[in-house]
């Protein structure tokens, strides 16, 4: 009873569920995180008191805070609209200049902050963040988004939408695990989803600048074929780097599908999966049950926007 009253208490529930959990204060990949967790539950349940220093959750959140802010991003990133276009139905690309150079991997997110200007700062609920991944690769000199437009849409969509050349938007946060395996030989099965296909433009126009072959089958699904984005980067890399493109209109992906197009896709595949949370969650289950390794599915950080 003790035991129980202790873990549920209010300020110990609060660390475990609120302040550790902060997303400004997470490490940004899952194997930081796992370093991050364990080394604050560490110094949290060590008894331990030196003079003035005797363990605390505060002590404890501090130690971890260290930790998360030598493997982050340290700055913010400004950048300048240079160009906005229609990729598809609904689908705009944003193209900004960045003030200063950055790193990061194919697949990887930034978190973007809509900065105040005359009528176009998001009033939801939500506020003036979001998280995108970034649509452009490493080996080009601006940095892309991808983005659809529904309607209704969000405040921080239309503002976005509202953003005329030269206008500026800021941003950090940079993190993701959903990047390709250092190990080039490993096979690779992209599964977009509507917008989910960003990290694949990314990943792609990354290998074609490097003349860089991976065997590599996309699978990219839309409700129309209008909705189809980036057709000329997976096109160009069907014929230059031998990438495998299946377009699915108005389909779910199916056992029969999956053993058609990737006939030993239980050796040594590695499958990827973005888009919206229910489509991957349901593509998840359906590879687990092909009996395909929870470790070889990989799913992209995809909160809505």
């Amino acid at each position: 009873m003790m035991l129980k009253i202790a873990i549920l208490s209010g300020p110990l529930m609060f660390f475990g569920t609120i302040m550790l959990t902060e997303p400004f204060t997470m490490p940004p990949k899952r194997r930081e995180q796992i370093i991050f967790g364990f080394g604050v539950g560490l110094v949290f349940a060590a008894h331990y008191n030196y003079g003035f220093l005797y363990g605390t959750p505060e002590l404890a959140l501090l130690v971890g805070n260290l930790f998360a802010y030598t493997v982050s991003m340290k700055w913010r990133l400004m950048l300048t609209l240079k160009e906005k276009k229609l990729l598809s139905k609904d689908t705009y690309e944003f193209s900004f200049a960045a003030d200063t150079p950055f790193d990061f991997s194919p697949g990887q997110y930034l978190e973007w902050t809509m900065l105040e200007s005359k009528g176009s700062l998001p009033t939801d609920l939500r506020g003036n963040r979001r998280y995108f991944t970034i649509a452009s690769s490493p080996t080009e000199k601006e940095v892309k988004l991808g983005v659809k437009f529904y309607v209704p849409s969000s405040t921080f969509k239309d503002s976005l939408l509202k953003m005329k050349e030269g206008s500026i938007i800021a941003a950090g946060q940079r993190g993701g695990d959903f990047v390709m395996p250092e190990d080039t030989e490993k096979k690779l099965v992209f599964i977009a989803g509507g917008i989910g296909v960003t990290p694949f433009r990314s990943m792609t126009k990354y290998l074609l600048d490097r003349g860089e072959k991976r065997d590599i089958t996309l699978i990219y699904s839309v409700k129309e074929e209008v909705e189809i984005a980036y057709r000329d980067i997976f096109d160009e890399a069907e014929k230059k780097i031998g990438l495998k493109t299946l377009y699915m209109v108005g389909n779910f992906l199916t056992e029969d599908i999956v053993r058609e197009q990737i006939p030993h896709y239980n050796d040594g595949h590695c499958f990827y999966l973005s888009g919206p949370n229910a489509m991957v969650e349901n593509y998840k289950k359906l590879f687990l049950r092909m009996g395909v390794k929870r470790a070889d599915i990989k799913t992209d950080y995809f909160p809505g926007f």
